[in-house]
């Protein structure tokens, strides 16, 4: 924020240090000064205020009271004597505050002669970057960045009803801002009006019906403390951003709008003659009360690790206007209004701190013993099935844990979560699923990519039996990979994580997959996920370009399997035989059922089964189904001949058909 360092010599009898000099000064103990910069006779100091300090700091004032404690200078306030010769203003106007408003004052000024502001008062509006309109804006503006105050200024003719009203705006109501833009204000804006509309966006932007122009004489000067939340919504909303907004949203003391408004009367009444009126209307229904914070000598040794004397705290704190007593070792402080940020003793002994000297503290090594985090086998096994998944060639991606209404219509309602106050509609539910998220992600880089491999780690949460249940998920998608394609590699990815072989079984569950194209995934009887190709469906609705196979996986089941020490076999040093074998059995059997039996009768010498088709189709009956198994039979300690091989799959055949709808093909 840009000051003038002509304006803040205007507090001080005595001559301040040269603008550089002063920039080291407030960098040591204050704030970052950014640059000094010549601007005609004057300079431009652009000091870097810290957000806690916008209540005080962005104000003249309160950089004046930063450079007096800094320098031991004393600094003098503006005067606001205001001579009262006109009539009383509760008789010519009235105003109603309803909402979002904890004080708001009101002056008035007639006789007013509309011209050019002094030399000196324009030039210290181009210091602080702020061109100069006429002697009424002027002044509000010079007063805003004197004290922090933002004021707005109406030609008290131009108004109607004789009443000014502080509200949220009406449904569809418009108003034409000073900058002559036309804006279509929301319910939740607030809004000043007068008995017909509105003529200012409260803490914004004032209206152009009631502009102070060359015709003015009669002058009503506003003041007001709005609520920051309520102006920051409305800035955003309407992407306006002011001076003013910039104060308000960040917070300024109730205190400052009568000292405000009298300065602002008396200054108008210098440069543009006219009558004050007598009064003022302030509504100020609940006031500050005074905080007092308690700390002692040690707490101050404590945090700044440096033994400061009870003299010498105290003289600081009473050099930035703290209200102090001291009972032996204790200190009883209470803050200024203007300094809003300070809440506990932390943050009084912090200003001590700054105003002391950073540079006084001797820095010190800490001493005390370090102990190891205890390691997370279960970040460790993370950490390996993304290794694992990078060297497939998937990129890991990152989404937030919720998704939107549309995504949400593919879920069962029962199972979600709603956020109670989501930061926008995109963040309305919990997600249930790490496929929303992938499918945005591949929607988003096929505008510049043509082969998207993605993986993504994470939480997804579901509603069951009135609880909530949380899980470790992992998911992967391709645009590359088909069903068959995606599967080689969830083999290859399991195996190498758990040195097992995983089992597959038709799905019909997962909405997002299709159905003909899609299987579970098991280890030994435990499911551990899912994968297929996405479905038309959710390509269709989620704007997706290009087919996909996706892979949803549980990641908790998963490393309840992974051994982080490997137990290794030798290679077995005699040949294997193959053998296929085709089983027509139901829709409805599954196929870990038909494995679990072919297992039993291959006996040791069955060292790996392969599902490599599931066919349904013309030469079969409709209600029956064909899997094909691939069968290695491998003996560690000689080599099988045909015969041997041949009796195993004759003996697994006859298994098999023993139940009574299964059918070995031949």
């Amino acid at each position: 924020m840009k000051f003038s360092y002509d304006f803040l010599q205007s507090f001080f009898r005595k001559k301040l240090p040269s603008p550089e000099e002063l920039a080291k000064a407030l960098m040591m103990h204050s704030f970052e000064v950014e640059g000094v910069e010549k601007v005609g006779s004057d300079f431009s100091i652009d000091i870097d205020v810290l957000p806690n300090r916008a209540g005080d700091c962005f104000s003249h004032i309160g950089i004046a009271r930063e450079i007096a404690a800094v320098t031991g200078m004393e600094y003098k306030m503006p005067g606001t004597d205001v001579i009262e010769k006109g009539p009383e203003i509760s008789k010519q106007i009235s105003v109603e505050v309803r909402n979002a408003c904890s004080r708001y004052t009101l002056r008035g000024i007639e006789g007013v002669k509309v011209k050019s502001s002094p030399p000196y008062l324009q030039r210290r509006l181009k210091s602080c970057g702020i061109k100069p309109i006429n002697n009424v804006v002027d002044v509000a503006n010079y007063v805003m960045l004197e004290t922090g105050q933002p004021l707005h200024a109406f030609d008290a003719d131009k108004l109607e009803g004789g009443k000014i009203v502080v509200r949220y705006a009406k449904k569809r109501e418009k108003i034409v801002t000073l900058d002559e833009k036309r804006y279509e204000l929301q319910e939740s804006t607030l809004v000043i009006s007068d008995e017909l509309s509105a003529i200012g966006i409260a803490g914004i932007k004032g209206g152009i019906v009631p502009e102070v122009d060359k015709k003015t004489e009669r002058v009503y000067l506003e003041a007001a403390n709005f609520s920051p939340k309520v102006i920051r919504k409305g800035s955003q909303e309407l992407k306006i951003r002011t001076d003013a907004s910039l104060r308000f949203e960040y917070g300024i003391p109730a205190e400052l709008t009568l000292m405000a408004l009298d300065r602002a009367a008396v200054l108008i009444a210098q440069t543009g003659g006219g009558k004050v009126m007598k009064g003022a209307i302030d509504h100020y229904p609940k006031k500050r009360e005074e905080k007092e914070v308690i700390f002692s000598a040690e707490d101050v040794r404590k945090i700044l690790g440096v033994e400061i004397s009870l003299k010498e705290v105290e003289k600081i704190l009473r050099k930035l206007e703290f209200k102090v007593k001291r009972n032996k070792s204790f200190f009883y402080v209470v803050s200024p209004y203007f300094r809003t940020d300070i809440d506990i003793k932390e943050d009084i002994i912090e200003e001590v701190g700054r105003m002391y000297g950073y540079e006084n503290i001797e820095p010190e090594v800490p001493v005390g013993e370090i102990i190891p985090a205890e390691k997370s086998s279960f970040l460790s096994s993370k950490d390996v099935c993304k290794k694992i998944w990078n060297g497939l060639g998937f990129d890991e991606t990152y989404n937030y844990s919720f998704i939107n209404q549309e995504s949400a219509e593919l879920f069962n309602r029962k199972i979600l979560i709603e956020m109670e106050k989501p930061a926008s509609l995109e963040f309305k539910y919990l997600r249930p699923s790490l496929v929303p998220g992938l499918c945005r992600n591949l929607k988003e880089n096929e505008k510049n990519f043509e082969k998207i491999k993605m993986f993504e780690t994470g939480k997804i949460f579901t509603k069951k039996e009135g609880s909530t249940q949380e899980g470790e998920m992992l998911g992967a998608i391709s645009s590359v990979d088909d069903f068959y394609s995606l599967k080689e590699k969830i083999n290859l990815f399991i195996r190498k994580f758990t040195y097992l072989s995983p089992s597959y079984e038709e799905n019909g569950e997962n909405v997002f997959m299709d159905k003909r194209r899609s299987a579970k995934i098991f280890l030994g009887k435990e499911k551990i996920g899912s994968f297929g190709e996405v479905s038309r469906t959710v390509t269709k609705e989620m704007k997706v370009k290009s087919g996909a196979a996706v892979a949803e996986i549980d990641l908790e089941k998963l490393i309840g399997f992974y051994k982080e020490t490997k137990e290794y076999e030798p290679i077995l040093r005699f040949p294997a035989l193959v053998r296929d074998i085709a089983v027509l059995v139901p829709k409805k059997t599954r196929c870990l059922d038909v494995l679990e039996k072919i297992t039993k009768e291959g006996g040791k010498n069955l060292r790996e089964i392969k599902l490599f088709d599931v066919y349904e189709g013309k030469e079969i009956p409709m209600e029956m189904k064909n899997f094909a198994f691939r069968l290695f039979f491998q003996s560690g300690s000689k080599t099988l001949s045909s015969e041997e091989v041949n009796k195993l799959q004759k003996k697994i055949t006859k298994s098999l058909e023993e139940v009574k709808e299964w059918k070995v093909r031949k």
